[in-house]
């Protein structure tokens, strides 16, 4: 059964993994160089309405047989936010958080609760407006696999105030589907 965290716990885990987060800026030069060929200010001069901070109202994804799942919970916690120099941070947090184990139950298997219950990415990103693609150019990460796969590729639509980000696996047909709103 998952322990539900106070808001002093949340922020010590928002804090921890913000901290890990500038951890892994650090060890993360070879991505820097990634990102640099990335021409940030094209990026938000392709698509103007996407620049602003991005609140995540949903966060869903679906097997092929149709089963609907919510990985980070029915009502996440998470921001992506667009910068206009054509950078991006994307963090995104198990609601309600999960309880991190307690020091008397011993070392975790690596890959353990930290991976479900919270996901930070940083880096820049470029726009394909005509294929309707954003691709987020990842420079440093809490999961090392984002680093080592740094062009995540992000299929979406842009409706006003509402960001759409949806990918579909022909292969298998899974889907993932998430909805941001603009923060005002």
């Amino acid at each position: 059964m998952e322990k539900v965290l106070g808001k002093a716990q949340m922020r010590r885990l928002v804090v921890a993994a913000a901290l890990c987060c500038g951890l892994v800026a650090g060890v993360a030069p070879i991505a820097s160089a990634r990102a640099a060929e990335v021409s940030p200010p094209r990026a938000a001069r392709d698509e103007p309405g996407l620049v602003g901070t991005w609140r995540l109202v949903r966060y869903e994804n679906t097997s092929a047989d149709g089963k609907v799942s919510y990985p980070f919970g029915e009502h996440p916690f998470g921001y992506f936010v667009y910068d206009p120099t054509g950078h991006l941070s994307v963090q995104i947090m198990h609601n309600p958080p999960i309880a991190a184990p307690s020091p008397a139950s011993g070392p975790q298997p690596p890959g353990d609760a930290a991976p479900r219950a919270f996901i930070a990415y940083f880096g820049a990103y470029k726009v394909d407006k005509a294929k309707g693609v954003l691709h987020h150019i990842v420079e440093g990460a809490l999961d090392p696999n984002y680093v080592a796969n740094p062009d995540q590729v992000r299929p979406y639509r842009l409706r006003g105030d509402t960001l759409i980000i949806e990918l579909t696996d022909p292969k298998t047909a899974r889907r993932a589907y998430r909805e941001l709103h603009r923060v005002k």
